[in-house]
């Protein structure tokens, strides 16, 4: 009975386990979402649990809030982690409702940041030069465009951009947020360079733990006088032999 038991409590953590642990649409920006998630729907503790469930959920929860940090009631912007900022570029999770209102307000800032940033490029004589002066020096494609110019770029000024992005509808938990900037990347092209960034980050390191034992599989005592080259020629395509 006791086995059984843990077997039912166990299965949670299995699942997330594998969904964080896969190498397709698991970016970084589900780590804290999932763990809120796991925490308040399959590790409530109930008034029906027996003692092993009790003390199981007691201690998963206590690992896992002090692991992720997830009791912050308040966290300055300047320690804001990518774990905290990445969800705001994932069209799932970017409300991050599951934040403390003063989390929430540092990620925001955070973000601001980060689109201030980047608004700003740096041109071959080393001055500023804002994305609207970039866009304008552009060679233009459609005759659309060429009427339209200016009255466009200035529609999707960073402001309006965030604004814009802020207002739209949270992404269904079982779409791929790479598919939605994929569409969205010409709407929101300055938000767009950051989401790349952060959602290119995988939520653990199994992927690359994953090439280490291909490696090991490939260069093996018979095979040890491969040379470094063909090494990561065989190791890029055995990872990438779906797509062959």
């Amino acid at each position: 009975m006791n086995i059984e038991t843990l077997v039912t409590l166990l299965k949670p953590l299995q699942i997330i386990t594998t969904v964080l642990s896969s190498e397709k649409h698991s970016p970084v920006s589900m780590v804290r979402p999932l763990m809120f998630k796991l925490i308040e729907k399959h590790l409530k503790i109930k008034e029906n649990d027996d003692g092993i469930s009790l003390k199981f959920k007691q201690t998963v929860i206590e690992q896992l809030t002090e692991r992720f940090k997830l009791n912050e009631r308040v966290i300055s912007p300047s320690v804001i982690s990518v774990r905290h900022v990445a969800p705001f570029f994932d069209p799932r999770y970017k409300n991050s409702e599951y934040e403390t209102i003063e989390v929430r307000e540092n990620i925001l800032e955070k973000v601001k940041k980060l689109i201030d940033d980047i608004t700003f490029q740096f041109n071959d004589n080393g001055t500023q030069m804002s994305q609207t002066d970039q866009s304008a020096t552009k060679k233009t494609t459609s005759g659309l465009e060429f009427l339209y110019g200016q009255e466009e770029n200035n529609i999707n000024d960073a402001s309006a951009q965030y604004q814009n992005y802020l207002g739209e509808s949270l992404l269904r938990y079982d779409l791929c947020p790479l598919e939605w900037w994929k569409s969205h990347e010409k709407k929101y092209p300055l938000i767009a360079q950051i989401a790349k960034k952060y959602l290119c980050i995988p939520a653990t390191s199994v992927s690359s733990e994953r090439c280490f034992s291909t490696a090991g599989n490939v260069v093996t005592p018979k095979r040890s006088c491969l040379s470094t080259e063909n090494v990561n020629l065989l190791v890029f395509l055995y990872q990438n032999r779906q797509l062959l």
